[in-house]
């Protein structure tokens, strides 16, 4: 898997490229900027961008925003120095695959590539537990299957594999209308505000309709 580094700092850079050196991935690029990412994706490809959300020039929320919805555009791992809910939560809406501290990537990183390689999502535990408590009830953290219908178990599992609506839509045989429908009686029954909300409280819990 090729995979293109865009941080502020070389030691950074240098640290992430000592962690893959003997993994199965190539890093094929580096970039201190925005600008310079955007720049050599331009004429480049890759399979995954490690970001960072502290640019020089723009933000990775603006990154991101650049690179969303566009075809045949690399998935995005987050780096940070920063567990603030509302960026993570804002990266995840924009596409991001996956949100990792820098003091968990020597551990974390070649996991999260590996998930991330498959288009599935990761986030490191300490990453899930402060949405949980910023985001979700207590007491809807019990028994999400018992809470559910067969049908809105099937559309929580395709959403926590990260699978778009139109896909999910096809894959139930339903119209886009019933599966907002079916959206919104899970977010009424596990007591949180948005789609989001059922992402992470899927991943938290690793759920399986099996």
């Amino acid at each position: 898997m090729k995979v293109f580094i865009a941080d502020d700092h070389e030691l950074i850079i240098d640290g992430i490229k000592a962690i893959l050196k003997t993994s199965v991935h190539q890093v094929v690029g580096s970039a201190n900027t925005g600008a310079e990412l955007i720049q050599w994706l331009d004429v480049n490809e890759c399979d995954v961008v490690i970001l960072d959300l502290k640019l020089p020039d723009m933000n990775g929320i603006e990154v991101l925003k650049a690179f969303f919805g566009k075809e045949n555009a690399p998935k995005f791992l987050i780096v940070s120095g920063s567990y603030d809910v509302k960026q993570i939560q804002e990266t995840i809406l924009l596409g991001a695959l996956g949100y990792v501290s820098k003091v968990e990537l020597s551990k974390e990183l070649e996991e999260a590539l590996f998930k991330i390689d498959q288009g599935k999502r990761f986030y490191t535990d300490c990453v899930i537990d402060v949405i949980i408590s910023k985001q979700l009830e207590q007491d809807s953290l019990v028994t999400l299957q018992s809470m559910l219908s067969h049908r809105e178990a099937q559309a929580l599992q395709m959403l926590s594999e990260n699978m778009e609506t139109c896909d999910i839509c096809d894959e139930m045989r339903i119209t886009k209308s019933s599966f907002n429908t079916l959206i919104s009686r899970m977010t009424k029954k596990l007591k949180v505000k948005k789609k989001i909300g059922l992402v992470v409280l899927a991943i938290k819990h690793k759920f399986n309709v099996g």
